[in-house]
């Protein structure tokens, strides 16, 4: 009887030799995660930056304005700023309620916001 073994070994192909464990590439993933973070962190820092401006513009819409010029008057703690519009709004702040005073805070607040936006009156 023949053997198998040497007869069909001619006929039948080797089997392949088994194939390397493909390899993850993780660069794209990694270069994804560190483009999603940088973009994050420039958000977070344009956001933090313009802070003090959404603030004016929300004590400028005030209906309390003795609460709205002690706001101002915090958020404009420390800066370099003009005497006469310190007084004014001193006088907002601890003097009685006027009839004007919601647009005497209106306009102080956009005055501010210019001052901000000029970084004149950096803290």
């Amino acid at each position: 009887m023949p053997d198998p073994h040497q007869d069909l070994a001619a006929i039948i192909e080797p089997a392949a030799p088994p194939a390397a464990a493909a390899r993850t590439d993780y660069a794209p993933l990694f270069l994804l995660a560190a483009t999603v973070v940088l973009l994050v962190v420039i958000v977070w820092r344009f956001w933090r930056r313009r802070a003090p401006l959404r603030a004016l513009r929300r004590l400028a819409r005030s209906p309390d304005t003795q609460a709205g010029a002690a706001g101002l008057a915090h958020l404009m703690e420390g800066r370099a700023l003009p005497e006469s519009w310190r007084m004014e709004l001193e006088q907002l702040r601890f003097a009685r309620p006027t009839a004007d005073a919601a647009t005497t805070l209106a306009r102080l607040c956009r005055e501010a916001e210019g001052l901000l936006r000029a970084g004149g009156g950096s803290k």
